[in-house]
């Protein structure tokens, strides 16, 4: 089910992304905010506090559809799961932490701006994405080995 989700969100975000047409019109409602700016320009309007607005929902439906599936896919339990699954597990994790605040640094560092408000929406699913990765490859690689050895 989290390979679904996921999946949908990536197919929803790349289309979105290559088409650069209108959000769907179906899409359109008013939803109550905590808090929301309008942008215009690269000038920012006064902030909204507690009202309700009118938005489009595909942007918050695909990052809903990636880490819900990415979570599901990152923390379901494995059919064999023992010790060194769980370690593998913990070591993906850890590294994917450091890659994604290595990430971070650079960008605070090198890059400004609007672009870097597209860095911080990218960071929040870069973690995601890297455990599962790596966690998967390390447990291709080790089953592999295990298959080579016997």
């Amino acid at each position: 089910m989290g390979w679904v989700l996921f999946l949908l969100g990536l197919f929803l975000l790349g289309f979105a992304l290559i088409t650069e047409t209108e959000d769907p019109d179906f899409l359109n409602t008013e939803v109550f905010a905590l808090a929301a700016n309008t942008i215009h320009i690269g000038v920012t309007d006064n902030p909204i506090y507690f009202r309700f607005v009118e938005t489009n929902l595909l942007d918050e439906i695909i990052e809903l559809l990636l880490i819900i599936g990415g979570i599901c896919i990152a923390f379901s339990k494995h059919k064999d799961e023992d010790e060194f699954i769980s370690k593998l597990r913990l070591d993906s994790l850890l590294w994917a932490t450091y890659i994604n605040y290595g990430v971070l640094i650079f960008s605070i560092l090198f890059i400004y701006e609007l672009s870097f408000f597209y860095v911080l929406v990218a960071n929040m699913f870069t973690i995601l994405l890297l455990f599962i990765i790596r966690f998967n490859w390390v447990l291709i690689r080790s089953a592999k080995f295990e298959e080579d050895e016997k």
